[in-house]
């Protein structure tokens, strides 16, 4: 009986086929560990015995002469057993394991898959099979030289736009899912066993990604680890979701190679066609949005894709360019949180907050931005644009408050952090003891005695020094103990639930008290309402800020209401 799905697939042609000498020289590669040989030799060999090595692998035998060994495994493959492979011997000290190739329909000759070990050694009990499965793979494959087995990101769009346009034609539409794959840290991979093995194992992923794919599905490379697979029309997302959880699984095995087990894992991102998006370039999009999401995580993770996370990974797109060129063109701007003594009622400092205007997308989330700024190493550009505008910003207020500036911890991990903050202010002018350096908790600090040694210098500048986000991140109570810190920043998801939530209430008693014997201030955030603010008047919270206080403003020369 026919239907949508089925008639689709009848109708999309998406046949590949080819084996590169490259590809061939990796799976021979991994055939050496896989059997236990010395060597791997793929050879032509006419009736006469004249032998042509089509490949190699290993070190082949110096006393291997190609006429002999021609005749030898002539003589070999006539008496083969049932199995289809077929042993014997060159020489007194080498033995061979081979299994014959099926010629291409248009080949002449024969080849043979040969795999040489020293006489008296024995072969692993899998090597008749895994011998006959890479003979298997090279059987009737004619030669792409230079090219990929797997087809390319050019062929994988041709692919992509028949399959939409076959199912779009039928009455009823089939779906089909777009899997977004890679090897997870290629580059760590690359920098700790070398591009060799790295290659190895994208071979060895290849081979298990073509056993666990059902009939029909399209498996592609599009560059740097990076593959796509297609299922056929008519897969439910609920069987892609099994099909990518049967793919991350292939990584349970680690790769054997001669220097021993590699283990490796596999990260997924992937869309669904129409439910996901309505044509290629949205449906790439999306599957590649999923893929980001599934990596923040570490790797070795799945995601779907959703409104949401592409609306999010099209806001990143080419965002370093655009970041990278707003610090050039000074195209950032601060705005500023007042920061005001609880017993006084009197602004004390404000808060410097890095805001981006990006054209064409208005202003972008500080937390998607810097966030970004982090993973691909921007964020000092960032953090150096910040301190040093905002120490100059505060050399023009008409009243010489305290002004505060978030930098990453990454400056401790680097020991630059002192270094950057005595030359801004040298070069602004700006007395020290009105600068607060703020870390957010909620990043790491690095190791505790460097982080403490740099934390030290800055402090001898005469800078303060405030932990942010207190108690949303971890070690809050060791980061107390070990760094010379002058105040600490309460996270406002303690603040919002003061004088509702019992347990919320005396974790603040308690941090507050903490802070008072380690004569440390404190300042707690996003305070709302007047009640919140009692309660942290009452339990003496040194400073509070929020939009109860003041919202951020453009211009810190404005004297804000709670100045008044």
């Amino acid at each position: 009986m026919s239907s949508p799905a089925r008639d689709a697939q009848k109708e999309t042609p998406y046949e590949y086929s080819g084996t590169s000498s490259d590809s061939r020289w990796l799976l021979f590669r991994l055939l050496l560990p896989a059997t236990g040989a010395s060597a791997v030799v793929l050879l032509k060999i006419i009736k006469t015995g004249t032998t042509t090595v089509l490949q190699s692998a290993g070190d082949l035998p110096t006393s291997l002469r190609k006429t002999i060994a021609g005749e030898t495994v002539l003589a070999a493959d006539r008496a083969q057993n049932s199995e289809g492979s077929f042993r014997g011997q060159f020489s007194e000290d080498w033995s061979f394991l081979g299994c014959p190739v099926p010629p291409h329909h248009d080949s002449r000759t024969n080849q043979f898959l040969v795999a040489l070990y020293p006489a008296g050694k024995s072969l692993h009990p899998a090597a008749h099979s895994a011998l006959q499965d890479v003979a298997g793979q090279i059987a009737g494959q004619p030669e792409h030289h230079g090219k990929s087995s797997l087809p390319d990101r050019e062929e994988s769009l041709h692919v992509l736009h028949q399959f939409i346009e076959r199912t779009g034609k039928l009455s009823r539409r089939a779906v089909f899912s777009l899997i977004h794959l890679n090897l997870d840290h290629l580059s760590l991979i690359n920098e700790r066993y070398g591009w060799d093995t790295a290659d190895l194992i994208l071979a060895e992923m290849i081979r298990r990604l073509k056993a666990v794919l059902p009939e029909g599905c399209f498996l592609s490379s599009v560059g740097g680890g990076h593959f796509m697979v297609l299922t056929p029309p008519g897969t439910t997302a609920v069987t892609t979701r099994s099909l990518v959880n049967a793919i991350l699984k292939i990584s349970s095995t680690p790769v054997s190679l001669d220097m021993g087990a590699i283990p490796f894992s596999i990260s997924a991102g992937w869309s669904v066609y129409p439910q996901d998006a309505e044509d290629a370039n949205q449906l790439i999009l999306a599957a590649r949005a999923a893929l980001t999401e599934a990596n923040r995580t570490g790797g070795g993770h799945e995601r779907r894709a959703s409104a949401e996370l592409t609306n999010a990974y099209a806001v990143t797109s080419n965002l370093e360019q655009d970041l990278l060129k707003a610090v050039e063109d000074d195209a950032l701007f601060l705005k500023w949180m007042p920061i005001v003594d609880t017993a006084s009622q009197k602004i004390v400092g404000h808060e410097a907050l890095l805001r981006w205007t990006r054209p064409g997308h208005g202003e972008v989330a500080p937390n998607l931005f810097i966030r970004y700024a982090e993973e691909v190493g921007m964020i000092e550009a960032l953090d150096s644009w910040s301190l040093r505008n905002a120490c100059q910003a505060a050399l023009h207020w008409p009243i010489p408050l305290r002004v505060c500036v978030n930098v990453s911890p990454v400056w401790l991990v680097n020991e630059r952090l002192a270094a950057l903050v005595d030359a801004v202010l040298t070069e602004t002018g700006l007395a020290p003891e009105r600068l607060q350096i703020e870390l957010s908790e909620c990043r790491p600090f690095g190791p505790s005695d460097i982080a403490f040694r740099e934390l030290s210098r800055v402090r001898a500048l005469g800078v303060r020094l405030a932990i942010d986000d207190f108690g949303a991140g971890y070690s809050s109570l060791e980061r107390l103990r070990i760094y010379p810190l002058n105040q600490i920043k309460l996270d406002r998801a303690f603040v919002q639930y003061l004088g509702e939530d019992m347990r919320a209430d005396e974790i603040m008693y308690a941090i507050l008290s903490l802070a008072r014997s380690l004569n440390i201030t404190c300042c707690a955030k996003g305070v709302e309402t007047e009640h919140q603010m009692a309660i942290l008047d009452a339990n003496g919270c040194e400073e509070v800020q929020g939009y109860l206080l003041g919202a951020p403003i453009r211009d810190s020369h404005v004297p804000h209401p709670a100045q008044a």
